[in-house]
């Protein structure tokens, strides 16, 4: 069953398609270029510490569940961690001195720092 356009569906559809067309044919005319060099690299730019922060210092407190010397690493039971959107889970992180592994034993309650390390989530600082 084919279904014939009615005015007002025509209208509807122009009011959004017209603008549209007519912001892709303008190209890039329109672009702030203040921001670039002369090579078109954003000055200063770095998508993924625009969206969590790369260099910013997290908190989170839990239990540990595991020490693991050998890999410089510990395993948490967290809580959540608002900076970072997450809600409470077990992970492993990496820890940024294996002095601080001998601090930390299985069941103790910790507050800890933490940053993002390339694909590692490394924690500064246990209390």
């Amino acid at each position: 069953m084919k279904r014939a356009l009615t005015p007002s569906l025509l209208l509807a559809s122009s009011i959004f398609i017209t603008p549209l067309a007519h912001a892709q044919s303008q190209g890039m005319g329109s672009m702030d270029m203040k921001g670039m060099d002369t090579k078109g690299d954003m000055k200063g730019m770095d998508a993924k510490s625009e969206k969590k922060g790369k260099s910013q210092t997290h908190k989170g407190s839990g239990i540990v569940t595991k020490v693991d010397p050998a890999k410089s690493a510990v395993t948490i039971a967290h809580g959540p961690v608002r900076s970072m959107k997450w809600p409470a889970m077990t992970m492993t992180f990496k820890v940024k001195e294996k002095a601080m592994l001998d601090k930390l034993s299985k069941d103790q309650k910790v507050d800890f720092e933490f940053k993002e390390e390339g694909k590692d989530h490394v924690i500064t600082d246990v209390k």
